[in-house]
């Protein structure tokens, strides 16, 4: 009896010791300066958010021990912030138990928002007033899922917002009830029911007092209102525009009073609009503030210098702004236009700001149809040697081969509003079944003459190589040769986004002639216009040309100096260069004219990404040698594509369709790249 008893407690001992051990428990426990709360219940799931409440409150005390007054508040905070999180029966209990504060949680079930409904009104859809009800939960949680958590706080200040869009549409009188909730086993119903009352209209709308140039349109805008419905934000709007007019004028101090009379409910509102527009201001001085180095005040002072005797122009200023701010030395700028004492009509612009880190090593990496990965380093120096200026080192590898260049920026050559680029850049590609090494030194002189409207001049020398065994000695034009060109270039800019275009037109033009073994005349145009059909929709088209001219034909050209057309900005049925003539071993061989025109209807499905429908249609060829010239050999492509907005352009995938496929062309073809096609 007592072996078979040492043998069982043997057998548990050694049970026990092979049983893996118990799971610790949670330790929900947090300290600060001697206080340390215990968090008891059910609480994993929003343990991350119940934290910060926690230590938010410890850190505001300055209580050293646990007090029930300390437990009490805590409870109240912690309960607080989990009916936030849709818990609408938790409880929340308070002990201390040797000095620590206990609180002991019962959550309950998680309430989250179902079904909506609003009754008694017609101004709205159902779709737009539950956007606004629900408004507050999505800016709080950054988007919306179908499993929201109801937190009735913020459902009363979504229906505050129902209201508010009802008085917009006119009707000024509109009430909404506090919302009713259902409560299911897991979601709750909403509903409100609206009074609309009366809808006022607009009355008469008058204009008085100094009216500004160019206000003809606002003053018939202003007539067209009355008999609409009337919105105190239609009002405001209105007057904020005619302000901004008379400052666009140079009216600084310009000031404009909107004056309703309240009738009776449903009776037309009438509105008067008083103006005085004051002196014109004229810009006296410049005030840089001292903290900035030489080189970022150098940069300053030529950004701002046109201001310096010219009528005040708030838009001018901004302009002038970005040009400073796009020169890289600045973090930040700000710039605050002063009355002058004494001086009527003069202004003092206050500048001052922070300034960038000065050196800075960046990895950066990419994917291009064209050229494949992409990876490199880039050391950058601003306001180098204290001058303004910027030193620019990079080495990069793509799918070609390697690459390397050394950049000087002068963003105010010689104090002037011009900027000089100069690089220096050397490259080794191997693509197409030949391969190309290049050094090249090119210099730049730009200016943005006003928001629209830019000009370039640069020159360009450079020493090329290009072998490929694969090619005949008139595929692949001279060997090894010696390029000099100068060359110039003018772009109209009315985009309301130079990286996200939706709206507005865009034109450039560009010339350049040389000697590239051969005296050669190259140039380039292109029109491109964006359309919104609505907040969602959006149209574009495009049509570029390009043309290369040589007194000895194409094949004297070097072949990396032709022109070429395919790819994800051309005709996307096709490869990148691949549309044209080839060698034998499929090498583009390129021509002296290629035209492109290309039609595009994109729709955003979800904040961010947009699906677009696309036709291009596109010819090259060695027939003809100026712009003015048509090829009428075209190839086409229908198709398809995804982008994602980012901050520096869309990333975009498409693959064009060639619905008229030639011998020896491609079915279609897939362009991975960023920016817009055009």
């Amino acid at each position: 009896m007592i072996a078979r008893t040492l043998l069982l407690a043997s057998c548990l001992a050694l049970f026990a010791a092979a049983a893996p051990p118990a799971a610790p428990t949670p330790q929900r426990t947090i300290s600060r300066h001697g206080l340390t709360v215990r968090i008891d219940g059910p609480v994993d799931e929003v343990w991350n958010e119940l934290r910060p409440v926690v230590d938010l409150q410890l850190t505001l005390v300055d209580d050293s021990i646990s007090t029930p007054p300390l437990a009490d508040d805590l409870a109240f905070f912690v309960r607080k912030e989990l009916l936030r999180l849709g818990y609408h029966a938790a409880e929340v209990s308070w002990s201390i138990d040797q000095g620590i504060t206990v609180l002991t949680v019962s959550t309950g079930a998680r309430q989250r928002i179902g079904t909506t409904s609003f009754s008694g009104t017609s101004a709205a859809t159902q779709d737009e007033m539950r956007a606004l009800l629900l408004r507050p939960t999505r800016e709080r949680l950054g988007k919306l899922s179908r499993n929201a958590p109801l937190v009735e706080s913020e459902i009363n200040d979504g229906a505050a917002l129902v209201q508010r869009l009802l008085q917009s549409r006119g009707y000024l009188s509109a009430s909404v009830s506090e919302p009713e909730f259902s409560h299911g086993a897991a979601a709750t119903d909403i509903s409100l029911a609206i009074t609309e009352g009366p809808r006022s209209l607009f009355g008469t709308v008058s204009l008085s007092g100094d009216l500004p140039q160019g206000s003809d349109a606002l003053q018939s805008e202003a007539a067209a209102l009355s008999g609409t419905p009337f919105s105190e934000v239609r009002v405001e709007d209105l007057r904020n525009r005619l302000l901004s007019l008379c400052k666009a004028a140079g009216h600084f101090a310009a000031a404009v009073t909107a004056t309703t009379t309240t009738p009776p409910a449903g009776q037309p509102v009438p509105v008067s609009f008083a103006i005085s527009r004051g002196p014109v201001f004229t810009v006296r001085n410049l005030n840089i503030s001292d903290s900035f180095s030489k080189g970022a005040r150098r940069i300053i002072t030529a950004g701002f210098r046109p201001a310096t005797g010219a009528v005040w122009s708030n838009s001018a200023l901004e302009r002038m702004q970005r040009r400073v701010m796009d020169a890289g030395l600045l973090a930040g700028i700000d710039v605050v236009p002063n009355l002058i004492p004494d001086d009527p009509s003069g202004l003092s612009l206050s500048i001052s700001g922070r300034e960038s880190q000065r050196r800075s090593l960046a990895l950066y990496g990419g994917y291009e149809t064209l050229r494949g990965p992409i990876l490199g380093l880039e050391w950058r120096h601003v306001n180098i040697m204290d001058s303004g200026d910027t030193l620019r080192i990079r080495a990069g590898w793509e799918a070609g081969g390697p690459e390397g260049s050394l950049r000087w920026l002068n963003p105010a050559l010689f104090g002037s509003a011009w900027a000089s680029d100069s690089e220096l850049a050397v490259l080794h590609t191997t693509a197409w079944n030949y391969t190309h090494d290049a050094a090249r030194l090119r210099s730049t002189l730009s200016r943005q003459f006003n928001l629209h409207v830019s000009a370039s001049a640069f020159a360009s020398i450079s020493a090329d190589h290009a072998s490929g065994g694969n090619l005949s000695p008139l595929e692949l034009g001279p060997s090894s040769y010696q390029t000099a060109s100068l060359g110039s270039s003018l772009s109209l800019d009315f985009r309301d986004s130079p990286v996200i275009p939706r709206k507005g037109w865009f034109s450039s033009a560009e010339i350049e002639g040389g000697n590239a073994s051969v005296p050669f005349l190259r140039s380039r145009v292109r029109f491109s216009w964006y359309q919104p059909l609505s907040s969602h929709f959006r149209i574009a088209a495009n049509w570029q040309a390009a043309a290369v001219s040589t007194p000895d034909g194409i094949s004297s050209l070097p072949i990396d100096q032709r022109v070429f057309n395919g790819g994800s900005s051309t005709v996307r049925s096709f490869g990148e260069r691949d549309l044209g003539p080839r060698s034998d071993g499929g090498t583009p061989l390129g021509g002296s004219l290629m035209h492109a025109a290309n039609l595009e209807a994109s729709w955003e499905f979800l904040p961010n990404f947009e699906l677009a429908a696309f036709a291009d249609a596109g010819a090259l060829t060695s027939d003809h040698d100026h712009l003015l010239a048509f090829p009428s050999d075209l190839r086409y492509a229908l198709g398809l594509g995804l982008r994602y907005a980012l901050p520096v352009g869309p990333l975009r995938l498409d693959y064009g369709f060639n619905p008229n496929r030639q011998p020896g062309d491609p079915s279609g073809a897939f362009h991975l790249t960023f920016g817009f096609a055009f």
